[in-house]
């Protein structure tokens, strides 16, 4: 009986890790000038920590400029962006991006 009771804590205390760990994968917010936009990518400088993040854009993602629907295509350089983002490995994958034209 203990046996059984010490396998299923060992079973509930992994899967209770692996569930904190994905949990933890919180998203980040980057705020920024638009520097480049190419197929699936759209580059950032981002203000926070005065570099170029660079985030790999999904079908998933949702993207608004000056608070419209839009196509990644649509998006320019120049233009200012909040990029709500995820990390995968070492990607970082958009979830949201919204987009101003400069004014």
């Amino acid at each position: 009986m203990w046996t059984r009771f010490f396998a299923a804590t060992a079973v509930a205390t992994v899967v209770w890790a692996i569930t904190t760990q994905v949990a933890l994968a919180a998203d980040e917010i980057h705020e920024g000038k638009v520097v480049a936009v190419s197929d699936g990518k759209i580059t950032v400088f981002d203000k926070r920590d005065s570099e170029n993040d660079t985030f790999v854009v999904t079908a998933d993602t949702k993207i608004s400029r000056n608070g419209k629907p839009a196509k990644l295509s649509e998006l320019q350089a120049g233009d200012m962006a909040k990029v709500t983002a995820t990390s995968q490995g070492d990607k970082l994958i958009a979830k949201e991006i919204v987009a101003a034209a400069p004014e």
